[in-house]
This record gives C-alpha cells, structure tokens and sequence, in this order.
C-alpha cells in the first residue's frame, strides 16, 4: 500500500498546520481548549478580516477597531477552556465583539437605543440595500452607516456584511428574531432616508 506521509513528515510543523487548517471551527475551538496554540491562529487568520470589517464600519476608527479586534481574539484565547461543543463559533465570536463594541460605546443602553414596540415587517428590504451597494459608491454607503444609532448599524452590519440570518443575530445580540425583523427593517429605513440625502448634497 502507498505511503501518502513519512513518519518524518507527519511530525513537520508544515504538516500538522496544514492538518489544522482542514479542521471546522469548533474542531479548532476544542483544540484550542486542549492547548493546541496552532488552532488560535488558524481561527485569527480565517475571522481577522470579518472582525476588524465589524470595528470599522461600527466606529469608523482604523486604529481602534485593530485594538478591538485584538482584544476579541485575546478573550477567544481566554474563554477556550469555557468552549461547549454545542455552540456555533461564528456567532460566539461575534457576541464577544459585540460585547466590546457595547464597552466601547460605554453602555448598552446607549448603543441599543431603539424602539422595542412589537410590530411585524411587511416586507424585506434586500433589494433596498442591494440597490444602494450596486449604485455610485460603497464609500456613500459607509458614509450613511456612519450616521445610524449603533444598534441599527449593528444589525445591517451582522445581515449584509457577515451574512447573519435574522435567527443567527437574535442569538448573538440575545433578543428574539420577530424582534430582530423589525428593528433591521426600521435600520434600512433610515439608512436609505440618510443615503438619498448624502447622494442628493
């Protein structure tokens, strides 16, 4: 039978990162608790960009959003012997960096002060963005976001920038999906009332 691998070769540095890198995110996070620091990198290098886009486009600050970022993957590090199996690691991530989003904005209640009343939705507004993404620039875009209450950026940010279903954000910003639909409804609104009038200036 052919050899794929040298004993020598299985214990190469090469190959045990290449082994890692084909490991799921939650097979990383359980080597992770179990010390392999190989597995901290590989998940820094495959959500770096995700959360520093995050930071960015939530603070509009290159510099702070590096240090948050760092401090994300730092508490990864920290909370890896606390990882439960059962969990998604995408939206654990981002419910620490939305923790420290909410830190940096110094208190939830400012950064989530918007309308609870319960209502429905009538429609999605995919198109609405899609439209706004596909005309002019991105950089008129950003500039709108810029301008949204934190809460609302967060969720256009978690929808259409990190591709979070509406169930996906309701378990990371813990609130209940119907109640998720509402506020990202009443986000695009308003960034589409603050687009027109950057594009009209």
């Amino acid at each position: 039978m052919k050899v794929l691998f040298s004993e020598k070769q299985l214990k190469q540095p090469d190959f045990e990162d290449f082994m890692t890198e084909r490991l799921s995110d939650e097979q990383l996070m359980k080597q992770l608790a179990g010390g392999n620091n190989r597995a901290a990198a590989t998940l820094y290098d495959r959500y770096y960009k995700n959360v520093y886009g995050y930071f960015v486009r939530m603070t509009r600050d290159t510099e702070a959003s590096r240090d948050l970022t760092q401090n994300v993957f730092m508490k990864v590090i920290r909370y890896a012997q606390s990882w439960k199996e059962d969990r998604v690691f995408a939206h654990w991530l981002f419910r620490i960096a939305r923790n420290i989003m909410v830190d940096y904005f110094r208190g939830a209640r400012k950064f989530y002060d918007l309308n609870d009343e319960p209502e429905i939705a009538m429609r999605d507004n995919d198109e609405s963005v899609r439209a706004m993404e596909a005309t002019e620039s991105m950089e008129f875009l950003l500039e709108a976001m810029a301008k949204l209450p934190p809460g609302y950026r967060e969720l256009i940010e978690l929808n259409r920038f990190q591709g979070f279903s509406y169930r996906e954000i309701a378990q990371t910003i813990e609130s209940n999906e119907n109640a998720v639909k509402v506020k990202t409804f009443r986000a695009i609104q308003k960034l589409k009332e603050i687009y027109t009038q950057i594009i009209m200036e």
